[in-house]
């Protein structure tokens, strides 16, 4: 036997070696993982569903809320409001024809929606305690998804015959470990921010191009809060299988992607109206754009007879000069403000 063959043998010992020590520590570590990270700060209720007034980052986020609303987006509201308020007069003065009052309710609504959303916010996540926190306690001692032990009761590791399978089944627990952890700690994230920046997803609501976004920013709060409920569900029956890694595996991955799923489903319908709209309508107008414009030639200017170019019958012509006018106007390709004639 030459050297060579002596250092491979060497090097795949070591490497079964390594896999069984993986394997035999694998299920200590996803369990240390869950309980000091996961079920500690990102699945107890009190963490779960914070209270977004008061602690250390409750301070932060209630005076960053209330500097955005008393410093920018009440004073910008009021104003535009006035401003309606003054178009609305001058139009029935002068009979203009416009109609603003829908839009002045509307900004009136959202600026008072805008000033208690804050302690709205505190309010759906005490709901949702309230239904997590049942779960939370749910079958203590042995079927509660607050331990990891008991999750993982039912991940079958084998023996030194199968320590390729179970490092591999390992890897897998560890990728969905991890993505929750990601998962959760994100949320938490969300649930700090989304009342601060909370005004400017409702001022989107009033805008027509934007209202949909708008109502889809908000429902993502309501998604957030509701991941937990979601994800519990499937952790407990977890704690119900016996030796089956597989079933254990199918409930970790659904905690992990249940609320995601949940999330797609409602927002597809949003994402295939505003889109289809979008790309439907681009087509036609350049379709048009291009099958009016082949084969045509720019006609010579003409004299004054009415029918020259910047007469109120003249043709359009290719090259033409794309200006912006205001929504108002009669314009055919519209922007999110303006509206785009030829000329």
């Amino acid at each position: 036997m030459d050297i060579v063959s002596i250092i491979v043998q060497a090097i795949v010992k070591a490497i079964g070696y390594l896999i069984s020590v993986a394997v035999l520590m694998g299920k200590p570590i996803l369990v240390s993982l869950y309980n000091a990270y996961i079920s500690r700060y990102l699945l107890a209720p009190q963490f779960a569903f914070p209270n977004i007034v008061n602690g250390s980052v409750g301070v932060g986020v209630k005076e960053l809320y209330y500097f955005i609303m008393f410093e920018i987006y009440d004073p910008l509201l009021t104003i535009v409001a006035i401003i309606l308020g003054l178009l609305i007069l001058l139009n029935s003065s002068l009979e203009l024809g416009y109609d603003f009052r829908n839009l002045l309710i509307k900004t009136i609504l959202v600026l008072v929606l805008s000033n208690i959303s804050f302690f709205l916010f505190q309010d759906f996540l005490y709901l949702g305690s309230l239904i997590y926190t049942q779960l939370w306690y749910f079958g203590l001692p042995w079927n509660s998804f607050s331990s990891g032990q008991n999750i993982l009761s039912g991940l079958q590791i084998g023996g030194q015959g199968g320590s390729i399978l179970s490092f591999l089944i390992i890897v897998i627990f560890l990728s969905l470990m991890l993505y929750l952890l990601l998962f959760l700690a994100l949320r938490i994230a969300i649930i700090y921010t989304f009342p601060v920046i909370s005004p400017l997803f409702t001022l989107l609501i009033i805008i027509p191009k934007t209202q949909e976004l708008g109502e889809r920013l908000w429902l993502i709060f309501f998604d957030v809060i509701s991941a937990p409920i979601l994800i519990g569900i499937p952790l407990i029956l977890a704690t119900y299988v016996k030796n089956n890694s597989v079933l254990v595996l199918g409930f970790l991955a659904l905690a992990d992607f249940a609320p995601l799923m949940l999330s797609i489903s409602q927002s597809s319908r949003f994402t295939g109206n505003f889109l289809g709209r979008a790309v439907n309508s681009g087509v036609q107008r350049s379709g048009s754009m291009i099958f009016s414009n082949v084969g045509r030639v720019i006609p010579r200017p003409r004299g004054p007879s009415g029918n020259d170019r910047g007469g109120a019958g003249g043709q359009p012509i290719t090259g033409s000069v794309r200006k912006y006018s205001s929504s108002l106007g009669g314009g055919n390709t519209s922007s999110l403000f303006f509206k785009v004639k030829q000329e």
